[in-house]
């Protein structure tokens, strides 16, 4: 996430947006293998640019949900 605060500004608001998304899988198995995440991050990557937003983070710990935080 960049330093400087991408406040934004509206007719009679002003906002700073965070997203924290959390995918859960059922019965926990390894559904989110290396190879899914790496296709995910380039996924999300690629929307994120498209909304002019930024991918901060992508944590997946073993056996947990899949965490993202935009911005």
């Amino acid at each position: 996430m960049s330093d400087d605060n991408d406040i934004r500004y509206g007719r009679h608001c002003v906002f700073l947006m965070h997203v924290h998304w959390v995918f859960v899988t059922r019965y926990r198995r390894g559904v989110f293998t290396k190879t899914v995440l790496d296709d995910l991050r380039g996924i999300f990557a690629s929307v994120c640019s498209d909304f002019e937003a930024e991918l901060v983070s992508v944590a997946t710990p073993s056996k947990r949900p899949l965490t993202l935080l935009f911005s």
